[in-house]
């Protein structure tokens, strides 16, 4: 039996193989993941904002084909609306499929008061009002943000982002790995380093950049898995996957 200790029902927000393979590369033995996709192709604030729906009609899916938990990706919409929509949201979703739902943006949160930051470093590739929208959501928690500038790869905005979402697929770990080096040596001293976003290859920074500048990291997509194996109640330590995934730390559910 494949899934014999959970299937987890993942939920990602683009068409890409990447970050769906992240999960399914880390995922331990017996457990499945059912990968499906909104497919937002624009970085608009509309586009971001029709996707509550199609989520809905795929966490229906995912409970049909026998999930034990359904895991969503994709910050920019959540952030649009706020934490108590976050919330709301996802509690209504539970209730109507009886199935535990992960949102992407509270575990972030959590991730970081797990590893007891208090004042943050944020890296993304948006514009100034998801940005500020991170830092709105962060201060909900207590946490002061310093923000470095939203990744530019063309030199040109698109929608909310500051680089488009094709353009994200050529962003490989050593750009994410430099554009945060350059921007904390520019800031205050910080408690930890958040990385936002899954279109861009962050994984294999998160061990480079927390043993060089000596910080702790959270990736998005690192405490999305992280805070959806606590749900589940199964360990599932990640070698070479940063401070976060070691096995030494657990959110306060």
């Amino acid at each position: 039996m494949v899934a014999w200790r959970a299937r987890i029902g993942l939920i990602k927000p683009t068409h890409r193989g990447k970050s769906f393979a992240y999960w399914y590369n880390n995922a331990p033995e017996g457990v499945e993941i059912v990968p499906t996709f909104i497919g937002f192709r624009s970085e608009k604030r509309e586009s971001f904002l029709e996707g509550f729906k199609k989520a809905e009609e795929i966490a229906i899916q995912l409970k049909e084909v026998g999930c034990d938990i359904i895991a969503v990706s994709g910050t920019p919409p959540f952030l649009l609306k706020g934490l108590d929509f976050e919330r709301q949201w996802a509690a209504d979703l539970s209730a109507k499929i009886g199935l535990p739902v992960v949102t992407p943006m509270e575990p972030h949160a959590l991730a970081l008061q797990a590893l007891g930051a208090r004042t943050v470093a944020v890296a993304t590739y948006y514009g100034q009002e998801l940005n500020q929208a991170i830092v709105n959501y962060f201060s909900r928690f207590g946490f002061e943000s310093e923000l470095m500038p939203g990744l530019s790869v063309t030199g040109e905005s698109t929608g909310l982002y500051t680089t488009s979402l094709r353009a994200l697929d050529e962003v490989s770990h050593t750009d994410v790995y430099r554009h945060c080096r350059k921007a904390l040596q520019n800031m205050r001293p910080v408690d930890a380093v958040y990385i936002n976003g899954g279109g861009w290859d962050a994984a294999p920074a998160i061990e480079f950049i927390e043993r060089d500048l000596k910080i702790k990291v959270v990736w998005a997509l690192a405490a999305e898995m992280w805070f959806t194996y606590h749900v589940l109640k199964i360990q599932n330590p990640v070698l070479r996957g940063g401070m976060l995934l070691s096995g030494n730390y657990a959110p306060a559910l």
